[in-house]
């Protein structure tokens, strides 16, 4: 019988990524002038382009609660999850090291990095599993 830690561990996980995708949501939703301060953005047209992003940002945070209650069910999701984290990574790590961004600018995409090997992980140790079902 396999242990519940591994799965406990897979929930947390992501769980804690549907809470940080829900909440860059909110605040791309309810405080967008905060985020694009931090990017040193003032046009006032990124505000909507902040606030549009939000549903993608929650959408994601809903796909992540869905693996949270279901990893084999939902895993095409954490194969998804896992993608678009790397790329948002890239886009934010492209733009620190071209000095275009602070390094607390590029902190989300940092964190999104670390997901995204997190999830990796997940994929890797779930794979035989997944498969043997």
């Amino acid at each position: 019988m396999r242990s519940s830690l591994p799965r406990r561990y897979d929930r947390a996980l992501f769980a804690v990524a549907a809470a940080w995708n829900l909440g860059a949501a909110a605040t791309l939703l309810f405080r967008p002038d905060f985020l694009l301060a931090r990017l040193g953005v003032t046009d006032g047209a990124a505000r909507t382009l902040a606030r549009s992003l939000a549903s993608s940002a929650a959408t994601w945070g809903l796909g992540y609660a869905l693996v949270a209650l279901d990893a084999r069910r939902f895993r095409v999701l954490a194969w998804l999850g896992a993608i678009s984290k790397t790329l948002f990574a890239l886009v934010y790590a492209a733009a620190f090291l071209a000095r275009q961004i602070s390094f607390a600018a590029f902190l989300p995409g940092l964190v999104d990095l670390v997901f995204a090997l997190l999830f990796a992980d997940h994929l890797r140790r779930t794979r035989r599993i997944s498969n043997s079902k």
